[in-house]
């Protein structure tokens, strides 16, 4: 069967997109796979169909451009091919990143210019002098992903990437898996990357830039799409692979935790909420309504989809507005955001969980002043919800839907924390600096493990712990040399060990 004869008919209008990243395979292999066409919002992508044959080949190959290209690289080397592409990025004529931004708000949803601002801010993350926080974050000295480093119990130690990682990635906000791509090849491991059925393209767009700039660096990557969780294929995968990291939901992490072979390294990103606080400080008159636009863009971006979005505001009594009229304010500033960026589409389904929830609240504030509903006007593009006595801290079923609850001080926020903590991953602060450190205690009993400032949650900084551990930490495995080792071995110094010299007199020396 040709490979024409096997193309699925692509959506009417537009060209066919590949939607994969195969370097390792020839033109001649190319031609021998099935290939299959979908559409995302009407850009076609065409794609290989994958079998556990392919993963197989791909795994084999993988391995040897890592050992080819990757393995003995310096780690500096690789920041510094990484950090030139991150720069090509930044030029707003750059082809890809051009196709990037006219293509995934079609595919998405979202709104262009959010994309647009979206993605110039989280590239920034990897620009070179980033990079070298990744790594200073995790390795006090990063030479030792290059070879065996002083350490402080006297001998020496090594960190070595997996060879090879099988990374599933998210595509609830796009440009997520450069993060995964990155992380990979700074510990020197290749990456077979599964991309997400939601937006399957950026990462195949970043691959080709750095194939442009490094070819051999980017053999060292492989993306492609398959079905989650189909086991045949995810098997052959896990089978060549040290190492496995997927980002996505509950189901989907569980379910391959429970393939793995035994003893196989699992880097899962799971589920995550977060939350704001926000002091009488921030309540001033001359900075709530700041608080409130700032507050608005954390909860809109991307409607709320990434685990850093907030689930809901806890506002401190005693500041110069009460929380009440911050909530209204916070109203305005989520019709602001609206009308600049409006929302993607919904399905039935969770416009109908919108729906629902607001009934709810409308017919409780019927004659219950301690609750109060804002809305736009029409639809269902924003929702807050003002609610000074709830029983729980209650998940956002997302899509700029934001709960408000008053508080009179950061233990509050502990208590009404405390159920979902082991889900809880950043927390957004507005109060004075003088209370910060308390509020951060406070904060990290609760379980978050990132506290940032209101209006930068969806940014995190280079370096972040990453749901608590080390974004490079988590892939590699140390080798250590014990110092007492070290000393022993001067035993056999080879000067030491040689046949005794004699002089001419038949004498030692």
């Amino acid at each position: 069967m040709t490979t024409e004869a096997c193309v699925r008919r692509p959506p009417a209008g537009g060209p066919v997109l590949d939607g994969f990243f195969l370097p390792q395979l020839s033109q001649a292999e190319l031609g021998g796979l099935t290939w299959e066409t979908r559409s995302w919002g009407g850009v076609a992508l065409r794609m290989p169909v994958v079998t556990p044959h392919l993963t197989d080949l791909l795994c084999q190959r993988l391995l040897q451009a890592q050992a080819d290209h990757l393995a003995d690289r310096p780690v500096m080397d690789i920041v510094e091919a990484l950090g030139r592409v991150i720069a090509k990025w930044a030029n707003p004529d750059y082809l890809w990143r051009r196709q990037a931004e006219q293509l995934l708000p079609i595919m998405t949803g979202y709104a262009p210019e959010m994309v647009r601002r979206g993605l110039k801010e989280y590239l920034k993350t990897f620009r070179r002098d980033r990079l070298l926080r990744f790594l200073s974050q995790d390795f006090e000295n990063p030479l030792v992903l290059d070879g065996f480093q002083p350490n402080r119990a006297g001998g020496r130690s090594r960190a070595y990437g997996p060879r090879l990682a099988t990374q599933i990635f998210a595509g609830n906000v796009p440009g997520l898996p450069v993060w995964n791509l990155i992380c990979g090849l700074l510990v020197k491991s290749a990456t077979l990357g599964k991309s997400a059925s939601g937006e399957p393209l950026f990462p195949v767009l970043f691959a080709l830039s750095l194939a442009e700039e490094d070819p051999d660096l980017a053999t060292c990557l492989a993306i492609l799409h398959w079905p989650g969780g189909d086991e045949d294929i995810e098997q052959a995968a896990f089978n060549h692979s040290e190492a496995v990291t997927a980002t996505g939901g509950r189901k989907a992490i569980e379910s391959v935790a429970g393939r793995l072979p035994a003893g196989m390294p699992f880097v899962p990103y799971g589920h995550k909420m977060s939350f704001a606080v926000i002091g009488r400080e921030a309540l001033a008159l001359n900075r709530y309504t700041e608080t409130a636009r700032r507050a608005a863009r954390d909860a809109s971006q991307y409607d709320q989809q990434g685990c850093l979005s907030p689930h809901c505001l806890f506002i401190e009594r005693g500041g110069a507005v009460d929380p009440k009229t911050f909530a209204a304010a916070l109203a305005a500033e989520m019709s602001r955001f609206e009308r600049s960026k409006p929302r993607a589409q919904l399905t039935l389904e969770e416009s109908a969980g919108i729906e629902r929830i607001r009934s709810s609240y409308e017919f409780r504030a019927y004659d219950n002043k301690t609750i109060e509903l804002f809305s736009s006007d029409t639809g269902t593009g924003w929702t807050v919800i003002y609610e000074e006595k709830p029983e729980r801290f209650e998940p956002s079923p997302l899509n700029r839907l934001l709960r408000v609850h008053p508080v009179d001080g950061i233990n509050d926020v502990e208590r009404l924390a405390a159920p979902v903590r082991r889900y809880l991953q950043t927390a957004g602060v507005a109060c004075s600096p003088e209370r910060l450190n308390d509020w951060a205690q406070a904060l990290g009993r609760c379980g978050v493990d990132r506290i940032c400032a209101v209006g930068q949650m969806p940014e995190p900084a280079a370096g972040w712990h990453h749901d608590g551990r080390g974004n490079l930490t988590a892939l590699v495995r140390w080798v250590d040399i014990e110092g007492a080792a070290e000393a022993e071995l001067e035993h056999y110094d080879a000067e030491w060990t040689l046949p005794a010299r004699h002089n001419s007199a038949g004498r030692q020396p």
